[in-house]
């Protein structure tokens, strides 16, 4: 018997190359563009700035993801 798990852990799901580009047009075109748009780049300069240091994508994914989410939850919170 091995110590080793029989399943591996799923990675999260990797956004596409130019999901950043288009979330961030979608971004642009939310009536909250002037918060959301700066506080994405924030975000995201950070992110890439990270990943420069660690070789990692993990946390531009996350970013990606993060306003992903916002973006579709945003009429629930609206309503």
């Amino acid at each position: 018997m091995s110590a080793q798990p029989d399943h591996a852990p799923v990675p999260p799901h990797a956004p596409a190359p130019g999901a950043p580009a288009e979330l961030l047009a979608q971004l642009r075109a939310d009536r909250r563009a002037a918060q959301w748009v700066p506080a994405f780049e924030r975000q995201w300069a950070a992110a890439l700035e990270e990943s420069r240091r660690t070789f990692s994508l993990a946390g531009l994914y996350e970013v990606v993801q993060d306003w992903q989410s916002r973006l579709a939850h945003a009429p629930a919170v609206d309503a």
